[in-house]
C-alpha cells in the first residue's frame, strides 16, 4: 500500500476559511497531492494525516461503484474533496482537535472540518446547492447551518448578505402603529367623552383635566330641586313608552294577594311566619321592621328570590308565580348595583335594550331611555360616567335614580325596592321617594323597604306593612291609619313627633303606652297578639285589605289579564344573538374607558416577550444529532434548551395574562346576578364577554410576539410564532375563568395564578412526554394548552435543519410528533373552549343562575315541603 504524504508537507486547506469569507484551497490541488493508488479511505485527518484515523461516513459493504455524489454526501453538507472515482476521498469522521472538541462538547458545529475529507454541515450565513459548492446567503434571505438553499425572508425583515436569521420586525411594526392609532383614538374618545359631560367647559383651563371620568362637582354646579308639580310632569314623559311596552293592553297592571307566607330555614328556624295581605297597582307600598325583622326575606319570598315553605300568591286573583313574570318585574337591590366604568346614559340604554321588545327599533330605546332620563333628573349627568368609591363619579342620590332607572327601562308593571334611601341625606332621599310616588300614579305597583324614614318620606307611601322580630306582622294596612290603630290598642304618640320613628319603636318593643294599662303591652309578642285578634274580629277585607278603588274582579276578567300578562312577558327581551352582541359591545366599551388597566395587561405582554427575546440570545438556537451516516461529527444535541423554551414561554404567559383573565366576570358578577333575575339570557352574556375578551388577548399576544420574534429570531413564521402564542394566551383565559367562578374576587388574581402556572410547567420539558406515559398520567400533561404549543413550536423550529438533522432522534428525545402543527393549533382551540365549557357550568351551578336557578329554587321548594309533612307527621 502506497503511504500518504507527510504530515508536514499536506496543507490545511481550511486554513483561510472564515464566517465573512469561506475561501479553500481548489480541490484539484488537494487532488494532486493523494499519490497514486491509495484508493483507501481515513487519510487526511489533521489530527495525522499520513495515519488512517478518519471513520468511513459510508456503507462500505457495498462494492457496487458509486456515481452520485450525493450517495455519499447528503443535502445540506459540504464536502468540497469528494472524488466519486477515488474512495480515498470519501467522507469519513475525524477525531476532534482542539476547539472543535469543546465546541462540539458544548452543542455547537466547528468552524471547519477536523480532516480534509470529513464533511461538515454548510456553515451558517451559506447555502450549499451542491456537495462541493458553496455561496453566501444572497441579500433577502437567510441560511441556517446546512442550508441547501436560501430561505426568503418574510417582509418587513432585516436581511443583509449572509445573514444566518432574519430579524423580523414587521409585527412589532405592527404592533407601534396600532398603539399610536388606539392612543390617538382614545385621546379623542376622552375628549368627546369630557364635551359631553361638561359642556361649555374648557379642557385645558379646567380643573377636572386630570380625571375626564369624573362628574366631581357636576351635582354642586348643576344641582336642581324639583318640586313635587315638576316630578310629576316629569314622570309624565314615561308614559309613552310605558303604554308601548305594554302591547295595547292599556289597564294592564298587577296586583298580588298572599295569604299565610312563610320561610322557615333548614335548621327549623321561622324567619317569615303568616304573612297575609294585598298590594294594589297604583299605590305604594312600604316594608318597615328593625333590622333583622325579616323585610327584605318577606320581599324575596314574595318575588320568588327565597322560596316559601309556606303560604300562597295570587296575581290579578290567579294562583301564579312571579317568576313567570320576572320580565314585567322591576327589582331595584339594596347596592347600586351598576357597570361603574360606563356612564349614566350607557347603563339605563342597556337595560332598556336587553329587556324591552326585541322588535323596538333604537330610535324607540333611545326616546324611552331620554324620557326616564328626564323622570328621574339625570340629563345634566347622562354622560357622566357613574365612578366608584375609589373613582369618584355622580353623587349618591344620583346613583340610587340610575338604579332606579335601570329598572324602569324595562317598562315594568311592578317594581321592588330594598331600602332606596339608604345612604342617601334626608333631601336626596325625599327626591327618590316623591319620583316613586309619582310613577305609582302611572299605574305601577311599587314596594319598598324603607329603614327609619323622616316624616315627609314616610307620608308618601300609600301602605305600610309593618314586620316585628321573627318575620311576624304587626300591622298592614293604609298609612294614614297606623296611628289611630296602634293608639287603639293603647300607644301614644307624641305630638311633634314622627309618627315612622314611633311605630318603629313600638316594633322594637320600646312604644310608650297610654296611661293606666300595663307596661306589658308594649312587648313585641302583645303587638303581634293584638294584630291577630284585630283580624279575627274584624272583617278580613277592611282588616288588611287597602282602601282603593275596586279591581274587576270576574274571571273573564281575571283570565284576560293574566293571559295579557303572559303575552307581554314572552314579547320582553332582545334575541339571542342581540344580546350576545350587546354584552360584546359593554365590555368592549368597559375596556376601552379602563384604558389604564388595558395598558397595564399590554405592557406586561411587552415585557415578557422583550424578557423571553433577550434570554433566548438570538440567532441560532437549534442543534442536534445529524442524520445518518453523519452522526459522528455531530455536535452535542441541544433539544433541551428549545424544549425548555416552550416552557418557559408558557410561563411568562401564565404569569402575564392569569390575573387580567380572572377580571373578565369576576369584576362583574353581582352586576350578572341582577340582570339574570331580570330575564337576561345567561348564555348570551357569556359569550358576549368572551367575544369581547378576544381583542384583549390579540393585542396582548400581539405585543408579546412581536417583542419575542425581534429580539429571539426563532426560525419560526412570525404567524405561527404569534400564533401560538394567541392561543396559549387564549387557553390560559379559560383556565382563570373557571378559577374565578370558584373563588372570591379578592383572591381569584392570585390563585389562578397557580392552576395555570402547572398547565404551562408540565408541557414535556419535565417530566418528559416519555416519563409521563410510561408512568400513565401522560393525559394530564394533554390537558394544558402549552403542551401543545411546546410541541408545535419544538417542530417548527427544527423543521428547517431537516435536510442534516436527525428529527426522529429529537422526537424520540422529546417524546414530540413532527408534522402536527395544524392539529396541534386545533387541539389547542379545542382546549381552550373546553375551559370555557366548564366555566359555563360552575357560572350555572355555582352562581345558581339560568336554568339551574329555577332547578335549585324547585328543589329547596320540595325539600322544605317534605321537611313539613315528615313534621307534623311525628
Amino acid at each position: 500500500m502506497t503511504s500518504f504524504v507527510t504530515a508536514t508537507s499536506f496543507p490545511n486547506p481550511f486554513l483561510n476559511a472564515s464566517r465573512s469569507n469561506w475561501n479553500i484551497t481548489p480541490p484539484q490541488e488537494i487532488w494532486k497531492l493523494i499519490p497514486k493508488g491509495v484508493n483507501e479511505s481515513g487519510y487526511g485527518c489533521f489530527f495525522n494525516p499520513t495515519r488512517p484515523y478518519g471513520f468511513p461516513l459510508f456503507n462500505t459493504s457495498s462494492m457496487a461503484p458509486v456515481s452520485n455524489p450525493s450517495d455519499l454526501c447528503g443535502k445540506g453538507f459540504f464536502c468540497p474533496y469528494l472524488d466519486v472515482a477515488n474512495s480515498a476521498t470519501y467522507p469519513v469522521s475525524c477525531p476532534a482537535v482542539g476547539p472543535c472538541y469543546i465546541q462540539r462538547g458544548q452543542g455547537v458545529n466547528c468552524d471547519i472540518p477536523q480532516g480534509i475529507f470529513e464533511p461538515m454541515a454548510c456553515p451558517k450565513g451559506y447555502y450549499c446547492p451542491s456537495y462541493n459548492e458553496i455561496r453566501p446567503c444572497p441579500v433577502g434571505s437567510y441560511c441556517l447551518t446546512g442550508s441547501s438553499k436560501p430561505t426568503p425572508c418574510e417582509y418587513l425583515s432585516i436581511c443583509g448578505a449572509k445573514t444566518v436569521v432574519q430579524v423580523h420586525y414587521g409585527l412589532f411594526l405592527i404592533v407601534f402603529v396600532t398603539d399610536t392609532v388606539l392612543l390617538t383614538a382614545f385621546l379623542v374618545f376622552r375628549y368627546r367623552e369630557f364635551r359631553r359631560a361638561n359642556p361649555g367647559k374648557s379642557l385645558f383651563g379646567s380643573s377636572k383635566l386630570k380625571t375626564l371620568s369624573s362628574a366631581e362637582g357636576e351635582g354642586a354646579m348643576r344641582k336642581r330641586t324639583l318640586s313635587t308639580a315638576q316630578i310629576q310632569e316629569n314622570i309624565q314623559t314615561l308614559t309613552a313608552g310605558f303604554q308601548k311596552g305594554l302591547e295595547g293592553h292599556t289597564d294592564l297592571s298587577m296586583n298580588y294577594e298572599f295569604e299565610n307566607l312563610g320561610l322557615r330555614l333548614p335548621d327549623g328556624k321561622d324567619i317569615l311566619q303568616g304573612v297575609s295581605g294585598t298590594i294594589k297597582a297604583g299605590r305604594m307600598t312600604a316594608i318597615m321592621g328593625p333590622s333583622g325583622a325579616g323585610k327584605t326575606t318577606f320581599m324575596n319570598v314574595l318575588m320568588g328570590k327565597a322560596t316559601r315553605t309556606s303560604g300562597s300568591l295570587k296575581i290579578n286573583d290567579t294562583i301564579a308565580e312571579m317568576q313567570e313574570y320576572r320580565k314585567i318585574i322591576g327589582y331595584v337591590p339594596q347596592d347600586d348595583v351598576m357597570i361603574e366604568e360606563l356612564t349614566v346614559r350607557e347603563n339605563i340604554r342597556y337595560s332598556a335594550r336587553t329587556r324591552l321588545p326585541n322588535s323596538w327599533p333604537n330610535s324607540d330605546v333611545d326616546s324611552h331611555v331620554d324620557a326616564i332620563l328626564t323622570a328621574l333628573n339625570l340629563n345634566h349627568v347622562a354622560h357622566s360616567r357613574v365612578g366608584s368609591t375609589l373613582v369618584r363619579g355622580i353623587s349618591g342620590g344620583q346613583r340610587k335614580r340610575v338604579n332606579i332607572g335601570m329598572e324602569l327601562a324595562a317598562a315594568p308593571l311592578s317594581v321592588f325596592l330594598d331600602e332606596p334611601t339608604s345612604g342617601l341625606d334626608s333631601t336626596a332621599a325625599l327626591d327618590v321617594t316623591n319620583i316613586l310616588h309619582s310613577i305609582s300614579r302611572l299605574g305601577l305597583t311599587v314596594v319598598a323597604v324603607i329603614h327609619q324614614p323622616r316624616v315627609e318620606i314616610f307620608e308618601t307611601f300609600d301602605d305600610v306593612l309593618m314586620v316585628a322580630p321573627g318575620g311576624l306582622t304587626a300591622y298592614f294596612g293604609p298609612i294614614s291609619e297606623a296611628q289611630a290603630y296602634f293608639e287603639s290598642i293603647g300607644f301614644s304618640f307624641r305630638a311633634n313627633a314622627n309618627v315612622a320613628d314611633t311605630l318603629m319603636d313600638i316594633l322594637s318593643g320600646r312604644g310608650e303606652i297610654q296611661e293606666g294599662l300595663p307596661s306589658t303591652r308594649a312587648s313585641v309578642r302583645e303587638v303581634i297578639t293584638c294584630w291577630t285578634v284585630h283580624l279575627e274580629t274584624q272583617n278580613a277585607t277592611t282588616a288588611y285589605h287597602l282602601q282603593m278603588p275596586q279591581v274587576k274582579s270576574s274571571n273573564q276578567t281575571t283570565s284576560s289579564s293574566i293571559e295579557s300578562m303572559t303575552a307581554v312577558a314572552k314579547k320582553r327581551g332582545a334575541s339571542f344573538f342581540r344580546q350576545v352582541g350587546l354584552s360584546h359591545n359593554r365590555f368592549v366599551a368597559q375596556q376601552a374607558k379602563l384604558a389604564s388597566a388595558f395598558m397595564q395587561e399590554v405592557f406586561v405582554g411587552l415585557i415578557c416577550g422583550l424578557i423571553m427575546g433577550v434570554a433566548s440570545g438570538g440567532g441560532e438556537n437549534f442543534t442536534g444529532r445529524f442524520v445518518a451516516p453523519f452522526t459522528p461529527i455531530s455536535p452535542a444535541p441541544r433539544y433541551w434548551f428549545n424544549d425548555m423554551y416552550g416552557m418557559l414561554i408558557g410561563i411568562t404567559i401564565a404569569l402575564a395574562s392569569a390575573p387580567s383573565a380572572v377580571k373578565v366576570f369576576s369584576e362583574e358578577i353581582p352586576m350578572y346576578l341582577r340582570e339574570a333575575e331580570a330575564g337576561h339570557n345567561s348564555t348570551a352574556y357569556f359569550i358576549g364577554k368572551n367575544l369581547g375578551s378576544l381583542y384583549r388577548i390579540l393585542l396582548a399576544s400581539a405585543h408579546f410576539a412581536g417583542c419575542y420574534i425581534l429580539l429571539a429570531q426563532p426560525p419560526i413564521g412570525s404567524g405561527n410564532q404569534w400564533l401560538l402564542i394567541f392561543l396559549n394566551i387564549f387557553g390560559v383565559y379559560g383556565q382563570a375563568q373557571i378559577v374565578s367562578m370558584l373563588v372570591k374576587r379578592e383572591n381569584a388574581a392570585l390563585l389562578a395564578v397557580i392552576p395555570t402556572l402547572l398547565s404551562e410547567v408540565f408541557c414535556g420539558f419535565g417530566p418528559s412526554i416519555p416519563a409521563a406515559d410510561s408512568g400513565h398520567y401522560g393525559f394530564i400533561l394533554g390537558m394544558g394548552v402549552n403542551r401543545w404549543m411546546a410541541e408545535a413550536q419544538f417542530f417548527l423550529w427544527a423543521e428547517p435543519y431537516a435536510d442534516t438533522i436527525d428529527l426522529t432522534d429529537a422526537a424520540n428525545y422529546s417524546g414530540y410528533e413532527n408534522g402536527h402543527t395544524l392539529r396541534n393549533m386545533l387541539i389547542m382551540v379545542a382546549l381552550a373552549l373546553s375551559y370555557r365549557l366548564v366555566a359555563y357550568a360552575l357560572f350555572l351551578v355555582v352562581l345558581r343562575s339560568g336554568f339551574f336557578k329555577r332547578l335549585w329554587v324547585q328543589a329547596k321548594l320540595r325539600l322544605y315541603r317534605k321537611r313539613d309533612v315528615t313534621s307534623s307527621t311525628a
